[in-house]
Protein backbone atom coordinates (compact mmCIF):
# COMPACT_ATOMS: atom_id res chain seq x y z
CA UNK A 1 0.00 0.00 0.00
CA UNK A 2 1.48 2.88 -0.83
CA UNK A 3 1.28 6.15 2.22
CA UNK A 4 0.50 9.44 0.59
CA UNK A 5 2.69 12.60 2.23
CA UNK A 6 0.62 14.97 3.60
CA UNK A 7 2.51 18.34 5.15
CA UNK A 8 0.09 19.68 7.42
CA UNK A 9 1.56 18.66 10.69
CA UNK A 10 5.35 20.08 9.74
CA UNK A 11 6.19 23.74 8.67
CA UNK A 12 9.46 24.93 7.97
CA UNK A 13 11.90 26.02 11.09
CA UNK A 14 13.32 29.31 9.57
CA UNK A 15 13.48 32.09 7.00
CA UNK A 16 15.79 31.25 4.15
CA UNK A 17 15.96 27.97 2.08
CA UNK A 18 14.69 25.19 3.31
CA UNK A 19 16.77 23.24 5.84
CA UNK A 20 16.99 19.35 6.98
CA UNK A 21 14.99 20.53 10.21
CA UNK A 22 11.63 20.39 11.04
CA UNK A 23 9.41 21.25 13.78
CA UNK A 24 5.72 20.19 14.84
CA UNK A 25 3.55 23.46 14.35
CA UNK A 26 1.95 22.28 17.89
CA UNK A 27 5.07 23.09 19.74
CA UNK A 28 6.03 19.69 20.40
CA UNK A 29 9.70 20.52 19.06
CA UNK A 30 12.25 18.92 16.59
CA UNK A 31 11.83 15.22 15.60
CA UNK A 32 14.58 13.20 17.23
CA UNK A 33 17.31 12.05 15.62
CA UNK A 34 16.28 8.18 14.42
CA UNK A 35 13.08 10.54 13.31
CA UNK A 36 15.20 12.16 11.24
CA UNK A 37 17.47 9.54 9.78
CA UNK A 38 14.47 8.02 8.50
CA UNK A 39 12.95 10.66 6.70
CA UNK A 40 15.82 11.44 5.19
CA UNK A 41 15.42 7.77 3.71
CA UNK A 42 12.33 8.61 2.33
CA UNK A 43 13.15 12.88 1.50
CA UNK A 44 16.92 13.16 0.87
CA UNK A 45 16.18 17.10 0.89
CA UNK A 46 12.97 19.14 1.99
CA UNK A 47 12.23 20.21 -1.27
CA UNK A 48 11.19 16.78 -2.05
CA UNK A 49 8.83 17.33 0.41
CA UNK A 50 6.90 19.88 -1.51
CA UNK A 51 7.22 18.07 -4.86
CA UNK A 52 5.78 15.08 -3.44
CA UNK A 53 2.78 17.25 -1.67
CA UNK A 54 2.10 18.66 -4.99
CA UNK A 55 2.58 15.33 -6.82
CA UNK A 56 -0.65 12.97 -4.80
CA UNK A 57 -3.57 13.27 -3.71
CA UNK A 58 -4.39 14.75 -0.33
CA UNK A 59 -5.00 12.24 1.83
CA UNK A 60 -6.34 11.60 5.76
CA UNK A 61 -3.67 12.68 8.08
CA UNK A 62 -3.55 9.99 9.98
CA UNK A 63 -2.57 7.78 6.71
CA UNK A 64 0.64 9.31 5.75
CA UNK A 65 3.59 8.44 6.63
CA UNK A 66 4.61 12.24 7.96
CA UNK A 67 1.56 11.96 9.98
CA UNK A 68 2.64 8.90 11.71
CA UNK A 69 5.57 10.22 12.72
CA UNK A 70 3.81 13.07 14.36
CA UNK A 71 1.88 10.14 15.81
CA UNK A 72 4.67 8.35 16.83
CA UNK A 73 6.50 11.19 18.13
CA UNK A 74 2.60 11.82 20.42
CA UNK A 75 3.79 8.86 22.05
CA UNK A 76 7.03 9.63 22.79
CA UNK A 77 6.11 12.42 24.21
CA UNK A 78 3.62 10.52 26.43
CA UNK A 79 6.12 8.32 27.78
CA UNK A 80 8.01 10.56 28.93
CA UNK A 81 5.69 11.95 31.39
CA UNK A 82 4.18 8.74 32.30
CA UNK A 83 7.80 6.88 32.67
CA UNK A 84 6.39 6.40 36.57
CA UNK A 85 6.27 2.21 36.15
CA UNK A 86 5.30 -0.27 33.79
CA UNK A 87 1.30 0.10 34.12
CA UNK A 88 1.88 3.35 33.21
CA UNK A 89 3.87 2.85 30.12
CA UNK A 90 2.19 0.24 28.48
CA UNK A 91 -1.28 2.78 28.62
CA UNK A 92 0.69 5.54 27.01
CA UNK A 93 1.87 3.43 24.46
CA UNK A 94 -1.92 1.60 23.92
CA UNK A 95 -4.06 5.28 24.34
CA UNK A 96 -2.11 6.16 21.06
CA UNK A 97 -2.04 2.32 19.21
CA UNK A 98 -4.87 2.70 18.07
CA UNK A 99 -4.35 5.29 15.50
CA UNK A 100 -0.47 4.61 14.85
CA UNK A 101 -0.95 1.15 14.53
CA UNK A 102 -5.14 0.20 13.85
CA UNK A 103 -4.40 -1.96 16.80
CA UNK A 104 -6.88 -3.17 19.38
CA UNK A 105 -4.62 -4.69 22.07
CA UNK A 106 -1.35 -3.83 24.02
CA UNK A 107 1.02 -6.02 25.52
CA UNK A 108 4.24 -5.51 27.56
CA UNK A 109 5.63 -8.72 29.24
CA UNK A 110 8.41 -8.45 31.07
CA UNK A 111 10.89 -11.00 32.31
CA UNK A 112 10.79 -11.09 36.49
CA UNK A 113 13.60 -12.03 39.06
CA UNK A 114 12.29 -15.22 39.24
CA UNK A 115 12.30 -16.25 35.42
CA UNK A 116 8.49 -16.03 35.25
CA UNK A 117 6.34 -13.33 33.33
CA UNK A 118 5.01 -10.39 33.90
CA UNK A 119 2.10 -9.34 31.62
CA UNK A 120 1.07 -5.69 31.65
CA UNK A 121 -2.13 -5.87 28.65
CA UNK A 122 -4.83 -3.05 27.58
CA UNK A 123 -7.29 -4.55 25.60
CA UNK A 124 -9.87 -1.36 24.53
CA UNK A 125 -11.00 -0.03 28.00
CA UNK A 126 -10.40 -3.41 30.14
CA UNK A 127 -6.70 -3.79 31.78
CA UNK A 128 -5.42 -7.40 32.72
CA UNK A 129 -2.19 -8.02 34.86
CA UNK A 130 -0.67 -11.67 34.94
CA UNK A 131 2.20 -13.37 36.30
CA UNK A 132 2.81 -16.36 34.24
CA UNK A 133 5.49 -19.01 33.46
CA UNK A 134 7.91 -19.53 31.18
CA UNK A 135 7.87 -21.59 28.25
CA UNK A 136 11.08 -22.22 26.04
CA UNK A 137 8.86 -22.67 23.61
CA UNK A 138 6.86 -20.31 23.75
CA UNK A 139 6.09 -17.44 20.98
CA UNK A 140 7.18 -14.51 23.67
CA UNK A 141 10.45 -16.70 24.35
CA UNK A 142 11.44 -16.73 20.50
CA UNK A 143 10.98 -13.37 20.64
CA UNK A 144 12.96 -12.46 23.32
CA UNK A 145 16.10 -14.78 22.10
CA UNK A 146 15.24 -14.00 18.69
CA UNK A 147 13.90 -11.40 16.14
CA UNK A 148 10.48 -9.12 15.91
CA UNK A 149 8.25 -11.21 14.71
CA UNK A 150 4.87 -10.45 12.60
CA UNK A 151 1.90 -13.22 12.46
CA UNK A 152 -0.62 -11.93 9.87
CA UNK A 153 -2.84 -14.68 11.40
CA UNK A 154 -2.42 -16.83 15.00
CA UNK A 155 -4.51 -19.47 13.83
CA UNK A 156 -3.04 -20.12 10.77
CA UNK A 157 0.43 -19.73 12.11
CA UNK A 158 -0.19 -22.05 15.27
CA UNK A 159 -0.98 -24.78 12.57
CA UNK A 160 2.31 -24.19 10.95
CA UNK A 161 4.53 -23.94 13.66
CA UNK A 162 4.09 -25.93 16.96
CA UNK A 163 4.70 -23.29 19.93
CA UNK A 164 2.72 -22.22 22.84
CA UNK A 165 0.82 -19.26 22.64
CA UNK A 166 -1.34 -17.51 25.31
CA UNK A 167 -4.82 -16.10 25.25
CA UNK A 168 -6.62 -13.87 27.81
CA UNK A 169 -10.06 -15.58 28.27
CA UNK A 170 -13.57 -13.74 29.76
CA UNK A 171 -12.21 -14.79 33.33
CA UNK A 172 -9.07 -12.89 33.29
CA UNK A 173 -7.55 -15.62 33.22
CA UNK A 174 -4.56 -16.98 30.52
CA UNK A 175 -5.24 -20.05 28.59
CA UNK A 176 -2.41 -22.22 26.23
CA UNK A 177 -3.00 -22.30 22.15
CA UNK A 178 -6.85 -21.62 22.68
CA UNK A 179 -8.24 -20.75 19.15
CA UNK A 180 -9.66 -17.59 17.96
CA UNK A 181 -13.28 -18.92 17.50
CA UNK A 182 -13.07 -20.17 21.37
CA UNK A 183 -14.32 -18.23 24.10
CA UNK A 184 -12.17 -15.29 24.51
CA UNK A 185 -12.23 -11.46 26.54
CA UNK A 186 -14.32 -10.15 23.63
CA UNK A 187 -12.95 -10.08 19.94
CA UNK A 188 -9.97 -12.68 19.88
CA UNK A 189 -6.89 -10.84 18.14
CA UNK A 190 -5.44 -12.33 15.49
CA UNK A 191 -2.90 -10.65 13.59
CA UNK A 192 -0.09 -9.32 16.19
CA UNK A 193 3.52 -7.97 15.97
CA UNK A 194 6.28 -8.56 18.61
CA UNK A 195 9.09 -6.83 19.69
CA UNK A 196 12.29 -7.46 21.91
CA UNK A 197 13.21 -5.08 24.42
CA UNK A 198 16.03 -4.03 25.80
CA UNK A 199 17.07 -2.88 29.12
CA UNK A 200 20.42 -1.96 30.34
CA UNK A 201 21.88 -3.59 27.59
CA UNK A 202 20.07 -7.23 28.22
CA UNK A 203 17.02 -8.41 26.68
CA UNK A 204 14.16 -8.14 29.34
CA UNK A 205 11.01 -7.95 27.52
CA UNK A 206 8.52 -8.06 24.78
CA UNK A 207 6.36 -5.19 23.60
CA UNK A 208 3.57 -6.45 21.19
CA UNK A 209 0.36 -4.83 19.30
CA UNK A 210 -2.57 -7.11 17.92
CA UNK A 211 -5.50 -6.38 16.10
CA UNK A 212 -8.75 -7.85 15.38
CA UNK A 213 -8.27 -8.58 11.98
CA UNK A 214 -6.30 -10.73 10.18
CA UNK A 215 -3.35 -9.08 7.99
CA UNK A 216 -3.40 -5.81 10.12
CA UNK A 217 -0.11 -4.93 9.73
CA UNK A 218 2.50 -4.17 7.50
CA UNK A 219 6.08 -4.22 7.33
CA UNK A 220 5.94 -0.60 8.03
CA UNK A 221 4.17 -1.00 10.98
CA UNK A 222 7.06 -3.76 12.25
CA UNK A 223 9.32 -0.52 11.55
CA UNK A 224 7.72 1.61 13.57
CA UNK A 225 6.80 -0.91 16.64
CA UNK A 226 10.34 -1.43 16.59
CA UNK A 227 11.05 2.41 16.72
CA UNK A 228 8.98 2.64 19.72
CA UNK A 229 10.30 -0.15 21.35
CA UNK A 230 13.69 1.76 21.50
CA UNK A 231 12.23 4.49 23.51
CA UNK A 232 9.77 1.94 26.07
CA UNK A 233 13.45 0.64 26.92
CA UNK A 234 14.36 3.99 27.88
CA UNK A 235 11.43 4.07 29.66
CA UNK A 236 11.23 1.14 31.42
CA UNK A 237 15.17 1.81 32.42
CA UNK A 238 14.19 6.02 33.52
CA UNK A 239 11.26 3.84 35.85
CA UNK A 240 13.36 1.62 37.35
CA UNK A 241 16.15 4.30 37.79
CA UNK A 242 12.86 6.29 39.80
CA UNK A 243 12.00 3.08 41.91
CA UNK A 244 15.76 2.77 42.78
CA UNK A 245 15.76 6.00 43.96
CA UNK A 246 12.43 6.40 45.75
CA UNK A 247 13.59 2.97 47.25
CA UNK A 248 16.92 5.10 48.72
CA UNK A 249 15.44 7.86 49.24
CA UNK A 250 12.70 5.73 51.68
CA UNK A 251 15.08 3.52 53.56
CA UNK A 252 17.17 4.01 56.44
CA UNK A 253 21.09 2.88 55.51
CA UNK A 254 22.20 1.78 59.11
CA UNK A 255 19.17 -0.78 59.49
CA UNK A 256 17.84 -1.42 56.07
CA UNK A 257 14.58 -0.55 57.44
CA UNK A 258 11.94 2.18 56.08
CA UNK A 259 12.89 5.22 57.31
CA UNK A 260 10.26 7.99 58.50
CA UNK A 261 9.22 9.46 54.98
CA UNK A 262 8.31 5.97 54.35
CA UNK A 263 6.11 5.57 57.69
CA UNK A 264 3.93 8.62 56.98
CA UNK A 265 3.89 7.43 53.12
CA UNK A 266 2.39 3.64 54.71
CA UNK A 267 0.58 4.29 57.47
CA UNK A 268 -2.31 6.16 55.53
CA UNK A 269 -2.68 3.44 53.59
CA UNK A 270 -2.52 0.77 56.15
CA UNK A 271 -5.15 2.63 58.28
CA UNK A 272 -7.53 2.83 54.86
CA UNK A 273 -7.27 -0.81 54.79
CA UNK A 274 -7.67 -1.24 58.33
CA UNK A 275 -11.45 0.95 58.18
CA UNK A 276 -12.37 -1.01 54.81
CA UNK A 277 -11.38 -5.00 55.89
CA UNK A 278 -12.48 -4.12 60.13
CA UNK A 279 -9.28 -5.13 61.08
CA UNK A 280 -7.48 -4.35 64.20
CA UNK A 281 -4.06 -2.41 63.49
CA UNK A 282 -1.85 -1.28 66.37
CA UNK A 283 1.33 1.31 66.61
CA UNK A 284 4.01 0.17 68.59
CA UNK A 285 6.78 2.59 69.55
CA UNK A 286 10.03 0.90 70.51
CA UNK A 287 13.52 2.29 71.61
CA UNK A 288 16.77 0.14 73.30
CA UNK A 289 17.56 0.48 77.05
CA UNK A 290 20.00 2.72 77.95
CA UNK A 291 20.91 3.14 74.29
CA UNK A 292 22.96 6.66 75.42
CA UNK A 293 24.92 4.33 77.90
CA UNK A 294 26.07 2.42 75.13
CA UNK A 295 27.26 4.96 73.24
CA UNK A 296 28.88 6.77 75.96
CA UNK A 297 30.74 3.87 77.59
CA UNK A 298 31.68 1.39 73.99
CA UNK A 299 31.47 4.68 71.01
CA UNK A 300 29.22 5.44 68.73
CA UNK A 301 30.79 3.14 66.25
CA UNK A 302 29.63 0.35 68.56
CA UNK A 303 25.86 2.34 68.82
CA UNK A 304 25.91 2.08 65.35
CA UNK A 305 26.53 -2.04 65.25
CA UNK A 306 23.60 -1.92 67.84
CA UNK A 307 21.49 -0.49 66.00
CA UNK A 308 21.96 -2.31 62.62
CA UNK A 309 21.76 -5.74 64.31
CA UNK A 310 18.23 -4.37 65.76
CA UNK A 311 17.36 -3.45 62.38
CA UNK A 312 18.70 -6.44 61.12
CA UNK A 313 15.98 -8.58 63.69
CA UNK A 314 13.63 -6.15 63.42
CA UNK A 315 14.02 -7.07 59.70
CA UNK A 316 13.39 -10.79 60.42
CA UNK A 317 10.63 -10.61 62.95
CA UNK A 318 8.10 -8.78 61.46
CA UNK A 319 7.08 -9.20 57.90
CA UNK A 320 4.59 -7.96 55.37
CA UNK A 321 1.69 -7.25 56.39
CA UNK A 322 3.48 -6.01 59.70
CA UNK A 323 6.23 -3.21 59.02
CA UNK A 324 9.16 -2.10 60.58
CA UNK A 325 10.88 1.39 60.92
CA UNK A 326 13.20 3.58 62.10
CA UNK A 327 12.01 6.87 62.87
CA UNK A 328 15.27 8.41 64.00
CA UNK A 329 18.13 7.62 66.49
CA UNK A 330 17.56 4.44 68.62
CA UNK A 331 13.61 5.19 67.96
CA UNK A 332 11.67 2.39 65.86
CA UNK A 333 8.36 1.84 64.88
CA UNK A 334 5.76 -1.27 64.22
CA UNK A 335 2.91 -1.71 62.33
CA UNK A 336 1.00 -4.58 63.58
CA UNK A 337 -2.45 -6.80 62.57
CA UNK A 338 -4.33 -8.60 64.60
CA UNK A 339 -2.10 -7.97 67.91
CA UNK A 340 -3.70 -9.57 70.53
CA UNK A 341 -3.48 -12.96 69.13
CA UNK A 342 0.03 -12.59 68.03
CA UNK A 343 2.45 -9.76 69.97
CA UNK A 344 3.44 -12.09 72.29
CA UNK A 345 4.65 -14.96 69.43
CA UNK A 346 6.02 -12.17 67.34
CA UNK A 347 8.00 -11.07 70.75
CA UNK A 348 9.69 -14.29 70.95
CA UNK A 349 10.55 -14.49 67.68
CA UNK A 350 12.23 -11.26 68.37
CA UNK A 351 13.67 -12.47 71.39
CA UNK A 352 15.17 -15.34 69.50
CA UNK A 353 16.78 -13.24 66.75
CA UNK A 354 18.17 -11.05 69.15
CA UNK A 355 19.70 -13.36 71.06
CA UNK A 356 20.85 -15.07 67.88
CA UNK A 357 22.70 -11.64 66.16
CA UNK A 358 26.46 -11.11 66.41
CA UNK A 359 27.18 -8.30 68.60
CA UNK A 360 29.75 -6.26 69.23
CA UNK A 361 31.44 -7.17 72.50
CA UNK A 362 29.97 -5.05 75.45
CA UNK A 363 26.65 -4.11 75.61
CA UNK A 364 24.99 -6.81 76.89
CA UNK A 365 21.66 -8.05 76.23
CA UNK A 366 19.53 -5.64 74.49
CA UNK A 367 16.19 -4.67 75.70
CA UNK A 368 13.33 -2.95 73.44
CA UNK A 369 11.40 -0.48 75.64
CA UNK A 370 7.78 -0.18 73.82
CA UNK A 371 4.68 1.13 74.08
CA UNK A 372 1.34 -0.06 72.21
CA UNK A 373 -1.36 2.52 70.85
CA UNK A 374 -4.74 1.98 68.82
CA UNK A 375 -5.51 4.56 66.20
CA UNK A 376 -7.49 7.49 67.39
CA UNK A 377 -10.91 8.13 66.12
CA UNK A 378 -9.75 10.44 63.31
CA UNK A 379 -6.66 8.83 62.21
CA UNK A 380 -4.44 11.18 63.06
CA UNK A 381 -0.58 9.92 62.59
CA UNK A 382 1.06 12.45 64.81
CA UNK A 383 -1.35 12.01 67.82
CA UNK A 384 -1.37 8.18 67.18
CA UNK A 385 2.86 8.41 67.85
CA UNK A 386 2.19 10.44 70.27
CA UNK A 387 0.28 7.88 71.99
CA UNK A 388 2.45 5.14 71.59
CA UNK A 389 5.67 7.09 72.44
CA UNK A 390 4.07 8.49 75.51
CA UNK A 391 3.25 4.64 76.28
CA UNK A 392 7.07 3.94 75.73
CA UNK A 393 8.49 6.15 78.07
CA UNK A 394 5.87 4.87 80.79
CA UNK A 395 7.46 1.82 80.19
CA UNK A 396 11.38 3.43 80.62
CA UNK A 397 10.06 5.01 83.95
CA UNK A 398 8.88 2.21 85.44
CA UNK A 399 12.18 -0.05 85.29
CA UNK A 400 14.22 0.50 88.82
CA UNK A 401 17.81 0.77 88.01
CA UNK A 402 19.52 -2.67 88.88
CA UNK A 403 16.87 -4.00 87.50
CA UNK A 404 17.78 -7.61 85.22
CA UNK A 405 17.67 -6.03 82.10
CA UNK A 406 16.16 -9.41 79.26
CA UNK A 407 16.47 -9.67 75.64
CA UNK A 408 13.36 -8.91 73.76
CA UNK A 409 10.81 -6.38 74.52
CA UNK A 410 9.53 -4.76 77.79
CA UNK A 411 5.95 -3.30 77.60
CA UNK A 412 6.41 -1.69 80.89
CA UNK A 413 2.87 -2.35 82.93
CA UNK A 414 1.07 -3.12 79.61
CA UNK A 415 2.66 -6.79 79.58
CA UNK A 416 6.10 -7.81 80.25
CA UNK A 417 7.08 -10.16 77.80
CA UNK A 418 10.01 -12.64 78.27
CA UNK A 419 11.51 -15.61 76.69
CA UNK A 420 11.09 -19.43 78.35
CA UNK A 421 13.32 -19.07 81.20
CA UNK A 422 15.98 -21.50 79.66
CA UNK A 423 17.08 -18.43 77.29
CA UNK A 424 16.77 -15.76 80.08
CA UNK A 425 20.43 -16.17 81.16
CA UNK A 426 22.85 -13.78 79.60
CA UNK A 427 25.32 -15.74 77.03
Amino acid sequence: MTRHTDIYFFRHCGAGPPCTHLQFSDGIGACGVMVKRRLARVFPHPRSILRHAQSVPMTRPETTLLARYHQLVQVLASLARNSHGVDAIVQAVHQQAGTLFSAHSTLLALRQPGGDWLWEVYEDQRRYSQRLPFYPEGILENVLHGEALSIPDIDAYLLEYPVRFRRVMDNGKVMLNVQAEEEVAGPPTVSMLFVPLEVRGERTGVLSIQSYETHAFDDTDLEFLQLLAQHVSIALENAALREELECLTRTDMLTGLPNRRAFYHDVPRALDTARQEGKELHLVMLDVHEFKRINDSFGHQTGDEVLARVGQALRQTFAAPDAAFRLSGDEFALLVWEPEARLEALALRLTHALRAAEWPPGPGPICLQGGVAQPPSDGNIDDWLSLADSRMYHAKRRRIVGDQVDWGMDFGDITHLRPPSSETDSD
